[in-house]
């Protein structure tokens, strides 16, 4: 039995294993053939299969044949694959097999493609992740783990694990808390406040933020940049009768929840306010590189920016 698999690196290897140990298969039935592989050694070693026993293969396509001097090996392994008896189970790795290679995958047994899982669909993957632990959490934690971690699949599926360990309904604090890192979102945070016109939060965030070590000149940079995006993004909506979250990958080379973020800012900001914002970020920057206290800086920026709407 073939069994391929294609998409993501971690979601794809994961499934993988999971195929093989569904089939019965325990670790030292499994013959794992990375590097080391060459149609040749695959070969020899299942013709040997069922003579020690009951056995199963893991090839790792992807870090076998790199490269066009890699296109002829892993063909010729293919066809290796078209020999295999049907009682022993292979599963291979190809993650970026095209549609062709796919279809012969499924002509020789079954695949699958697990692409990596972006925007809601991250969140979606995470709450499945935490639901096949069978663990209680508020309607919010998904969203927070994806903040935390971004799109580092094996980081978040690490920390599911940890906190099964835990017997409590997890909220989103209580993650943040555990997980002890500091959200990337928190300077987008900040300008959520700021959008809100939320001047208590936006200033507490600018508290929280220094009190994770973050230095003022590095947030303002921060606010900088993420409101350039913002200017991008508002510039994108006037250029085209539609906008996506994908359109923002794309064109500005940024992360989904990055880009995604910004888009939402865009949407509700107008050009003269966003010139403001900028004008508001520039006097801070020149107070903070001209000897003047970048705590208040910040602070007052922020505060001046919360006051616009």
């Amino acid at each position: 039995m073939i069994l391929s698999f294609s998409g993501d690196p971690f979601l794809a290897r994961r499934a993988a294993r999971r195929a093989l140990s569904a089939r019965g298969l325990v670790a030292s039935e499994i013959q794992e053939l990375a590097e080391d592989l060459t149609p040749e050694s695959f070969a020899t070693l299942a013709g040997q299969a069922g003579l020690f026993g009951r056995v199963g293969f893991l090839l790792d396509f992807d870090a076998a044949f790199k490269g066009k001097g890699g296109v002829k090996p892993r063909n010729d392994t293919i066809k290796v694959l078209e020999t295999v008896p049907e009682e022993t189970v292979v599963a291979v790795i190809d993650l970026t097999a095209t549609a062709s290679r796919q279809k012969t995958y499924q002509k020789l047994g079954e695949h699958v493609d697990v692409p990596t899982p972006r925007f809601n669909a991250l969140t979606h993957w995470i709450r499945q992740e935490l639901e096949a632990h069978a663990m209680a959490f508020t309607k919010d934690v998904p969203q927070t783990l994806a903040d935390l971690f971004g799109e580092d699949l094996p980081a978040i599926a690490s920390e599911v694990n940890k906190l099964a360990l835990l017997d409590e309904k997890l909220s989103s604090e209580r993650v943040q808390m555990i997980v002890n890192r500091p959200a990337s979102r928190n300077a987008f945070d900040l300008i959520d406040a700021i959008t809100a016109a939320d001047k208590p939060k936006a200033l507490a965030i600018c508290h929280s933020l220094q009190a994770q070590g973050e230095a003022p000149a590095r947030v303002l940079g921060a606010l900088t940049w993420q409101y350039n995006l913002v200017a991008h993004c508002v510039a994108m909506r006037e250029s085209r009768a539609k906008v996506s979250d994908s359109d923002v990958v794309q064109t500005l080379k940024v992360k989904p929840f990055v880009a995604k973020k910004a888009l939402g800012i865009a949407k509700v900001i107008d050009e003269t306010t966003l010139r403001t914002v900028l004008a508001v970020l520039l006097e801070a920057d020149v107070a903070v590189k001209s000897g003047g206290d970048p705590t208040w800086a910040l602070e007052a920026a922020a505060l001046q920016l919360a006051a616009l709407r």
